[in-house]
């Protein structure tokens, strides 16, 4: 389960008033190179077929499933400078 504080999600909401629009807020992984993986973050108009909806405190959050192996149990926070994402669970494990 994904988590918001109060902070991340006003400047949600923030943002999305701003579009003036129904909007997302799309949450996953961004595979960049091969074993290199970093957090995306966006608002969205339009939601992917094989992405699902999260609805959390009234905000709803694509997720493709692909990604909740890494999403689950990630903070969403927001400090001045912008986003910040906190995950108990590292994106990559060192191999064994």
């Amino acid at each position: 389960m994904i988590k918001l504080t109060e902070k991340a999600r006003q400047a949600i909401k923030d943002r999305q008033h701003s579009f003036g629009e129904e909007t997302y807020l799309r949450f996953g992984i961004n595979r960049t190179c091969c074993n290199q993986m970093n957090y995306s973050l966006s608002l969205a108009s339009s939601k992917k077929e094989e992405e699902e909806i999260l609805v959390l405190h009234d905000i709803k959050i694509l997720i493709d499933p692909s990604d909740s192996h890494f999403t689950d149990q990630t903070e969403i926070d927001y400090e001045d400078d912008g986003s910040l994402i906190r995950n108990p669970n590292p994106l990559v494990s060192p191999i064994i």
